[in-house]
């Protein structure tokens, strides 16, 4: 992995991090739900919602490569569980893609005094339901890889991001329907985003501290030709042994 996309991705791990907490006190604080230039129900026309959309768009990138350098380590031990995190980055990265597109198009009909209309809000929602269901199986995904290389409460950890975004949606569905381009905030949603949070933390911090795996250039065969070569080592000592 070149240094500088690692260096860029554990960053913006971190100011995800950042975010996702900030995003967390004002919902503590009575604020509604929030996402990059979506605030509620309404679109934020400054120049910063506008810079927020392009930097959530390479923030996601650089997270990505994250994810993904850490499937091609576990491609090695677990290849179900490596393609399934390809799949849902790849899916989680096209449903960014998809949220900021979208929004700075109703940015441009916010600055134009056009007023929103209810398909584009339920479109905007569609897509962030989307955005954090991949970015919760993901995590999932991850967890072998967690497993072995981290802690155990990093690999107990990923398993909250899931059953909470299905609350979430049960919730939307079910009891309190909203017409809004972003769910309603409920304690599920808070703890959705204080979880969320914590992983992007700790993911950096391990990033940081095992920045070895992630720079040398390490492939699957060359993980494979290593355990061959061990394991017929292991064998010619053992039949001398014998003999």
């Amino acid at each position: 992995m070149p240094k500088p996309l690692f260096y860029v991705g554990t960053a913006f791990c971190l100011f995800l991090a950042v975010a996702a907490v900030e995003g967390l006190t004002q919902q503590l604080h009575g604020a509604p739900l929030a996402f990059v230039a979506v605030h509620g129900n309404s679109v934020s026309t400054t120049l910063s919602a506008a810079l927020g959309i392009v930097v959530t768009l390479f923030a996601g990138m650089a997270a990505a490569a994250i994810l993904l350098r850490m499937a091609a380590l576990l491609a090695a031990r677990n290849l179900f569980a490596a393609f399934l995190t390809l799949f849902c980055v790849t899916a989680a990265v096209v449903s960014v893609a998809g949220v900021v597109l979208l929004q700075s198009r109703m940015l441009t009909l916010a600055r134009r005094g056009t007023v929103m209309g209810e398909p584009v809000a339920e479109l905007h929602f569609a897509a962030v339901m989307m955005l954090g269901y991949f970015l919760s199986m993901s995590f999932l995904a991850l967890r072998p890889y967690f497993r072995i290389q981290a802690s155990r409460f990093l690999s107990a950890l990923v398993f909250f991001p899931l059953p909470l975004f299905v609350l979430i949606l049960a919730q939307e569905m079910l009891v309190t329907g909203t017409r809004a381009p972003l769910p309603n905030v409920t304690p599920a949603s808070l703890v959705y985003f204080g979880a969320v949070a914590l992983l992007f933390f700790a993911i950096a911090l391990h990033c940081i501290r095992h920045r070895h795996m992630f720079l040398e250039m390490t492939n699957l065969r060359e993980l494979l030709e290593s355990r061959v070569e061990q394991t017929n080592r292991e064998r010619r000592i053992g039949g001398v042994a014998f003999e």
